[in-house]
């Protein structure tokens, strides 16, 4: 993607002036008016720098290859060559959508609930474009919904391999992670704030015990 256009981006998002972006990412005005602009280019380290300063960071894109299929006895459908996932407001969200299939005159669907989602996830992999797929159906939670959808095998056959590549196995050992630990290809930790240490507790005074005068001690000296 244009850096110019990543930069304006982040900005505009933060409601920040040039000046004020210049100011606490460490770049001046004129500089940072010439990245938006596209008469300078910025490096990859220089454009992290800017949108780390704004609570943004750059991050790898899954491409996604369709292929439209034209199976005989059903309606023409997409299917992509590997799964993705979306954004979690987009994963939860109701969809206005009419059912393009006809089992219901349905006409909204509540992602948040999981039949409703799986209605929706049929409809759009049976009727869906590309551009609505990708935007509102996550491979995470396909992959859960995928043995109890209801789809022709045609649809079925055909997203086989994406669905088989998602579910490959893997074993991971959470306590030797490797590389950078702090970050994944979807979310980075920026901060950490433990909890500050208690405070000390002192040790118990010990009271120190009266000498009788049938104590078999020497007596302490003064």
């Amino acid at each position: 993607m244009d850096r110019s256009f990543l930069l304006r981006t982040a900005r505009r998002a933060r409601g920040l002036t040039q000046v004020q972006l210049a100011q606490i990412s460490g770049t001046s005005q004129a500089t940072l008016s010439a990245y938006e602009r596209g008469l300078k280019s910025p490096s990859l380290k220089v454009a992290s720098r800017v949108l780390e300063a704004v609570g943004f960071d750059l991050n790898l894109r899954v491409h996604i290859d369709w292929k439209e299929r034209h199976p005989t006895g059903i309606v023409p459908f997409w299917t992509p060559n590997i799964l993705w996932r979306v954004e979690m407001s987009d994963c939860f969200a109701t969809l206005e959508m009419y059912d393009a299939i006809g089992r219901t005159a349905q006409t909204e669907w509540d992602m948040r609930d999981r039949e409703q989602r799986k209605g929706a996830y049929e409809q759009l992999i049976r009727r869906g474009r590309p551009e609505q797929m990708i935007r509102w159906m996550d491979g995470a939670l396909l992959l859960d919904l995928w043995d109890e959808l209801d789809l022709p095998d045609p649809v079925r056959d055909a997203w086989k391999w994406p669905i088989r590549i998602g579910r490959e196995p893997i074993k991971a050992n959470i306590y030797h992670l490797g590389g950078d630990a702090m970050l994944t290809t979807m979310a980075r930790n920026r901060r950490l704030e433990p909890l500050p240490k208690p405070p000390p507790h002192p040790p118990p005074k010990l009271r120190k015990q009266r000498r009788t005068r049938f104590d078999p001690r020497p007596p302490e000296p003064d």
